[in-house]
């Protein structure tokens, strides 16, 4: 017997109307208990955003050089889990910079820039001139992770902006999210490029315009993702979606997965360094996942409905 439109889960069944849904979500301590959550959930994010943007050090590639010495310290101290340098433990080391014309002066340096083997060895560093805006003093090579900082900017911003829901307990919303658009999967997929473009910029001997393909990719992924995400927050799941030829959604697995699996095997025959296969290997890694996503939904679909 062939099974019927309403044995498809998200397709064809009805969903229960939506005021009975969120009937237990209006309570007034569930709400304050979603608001309080929410709030430590953007504070958490804006900790992790201050401690990247400064361990990365994209501040210190703002302005021109104008200034070179080296920096001896003169005592350090471990801070941390929570301190100005954000979240972990880092090195925080007070420090005399001797100028190349042999002016002295005194500086703190924050996250790690400088570590107690600093206080026999010089560290080099120079002063770079912003634009009406003073100067800044930097280690010299604090900028080297700057790219990975400048991929997460926009990102982690937005998560704190956006804040992060857990997947619903509605069996029904959780059973359509297994056979549609999901968002965690693009979201996931979102970071992941931003992670590995960001990690691989300037890595890379040839193409190196590839992390920064990836990147935007990456960003591309993260707003799309949380446009269906807030859009499924807000009005739920259609009540009826149309139904998916499995034919068509092998024949786009198939696909990607062929094409990220030699993605992944030039990748990694490409001789390149660590940082610079990760870059390379991030858009085929992504074309795996979904490929074997598609492969899982589409048994899933025909086990449900034979002729789709």
């Amino acid at each position: 017997m062939r099974p019927s439109d309403d044995m498809l889960p998200g397709h064809g069944e009805p969903a229960a109307p939506r005021e009975e849904r969120e009937a237990t979500e209006r309570s007034p301590g569930r709400r304050a208990g979603g608001i309080a959550a929410q709030l430590a959930v953007r504070l958490l994010v804006l900790l992790v955003f201050a401690t990247v943007m400064g361990a990365t050090g994209i501040t210190g590639t703002d302005g021109t050089p104008t200034e070179r010495g080296t920096a001896l310290a003169t005592g350090c101290a471990r801070v941390g889990p929570i301190s100005a340098s954000g979240l972990g433990w880092w090195w925080r080391c007070e420090a005399t910079i001797r100028w190349d014309d042999g002016r002295t002066e005194q500086r703190t340096f924050k996250y790690s820039d400088l570590t107690p083997d600093n206080t026999t060895t010089p560290a080099p560093v120079e002063r770079r001139e912003l634009d009406n805006r003073g100067s800044n003093v930097v280690v010299a090579s604090a900028g080297e992770w700057a790219p990975l900082g400048w991929a997460l900017f926009a990102p982690l911003l937005g998560l704190a902006l956006l804040g992060v829901r857990l997947p619903s307990r509605d069996a029904e919303r959780r059973r359509r999210a297994r056979l549609g658009i999901w968002p965690p999967a693009l979201l996931a997929a979102g970071w992941w490029l931003v992670l590995a473009g960001g990690l691989g910029s300037g890595r890379l001997d040839l193409l190196g315009w590839v992390p920064v393909v990836v990147v935007v990719a990456g960003h591309a992924f993260l707003a799309v993702g949380a446009g269906f995400a807030l859009a499924r927050r807000r009005h739920g799941y259609p009540d009826v979606e149309p139904p998916v030829p499995v034919g068509g959604r092998l024949a786009r697995a198939n696909l990607l997965l062929v094409l990220g699996i030699l993605g992944l095997g030039a990748a990694l025959l490409s001789g390149q360094g660590p940082l610079g296969v990760l870059a390379l290997a991030a858009l085929p890694v992504v074309a795996l996942g979904f490929g074997v996503r598609s492969r899982l939904v589409a048994g899933r679909l025909r086990a449900l409905h034979p002729a789709a």
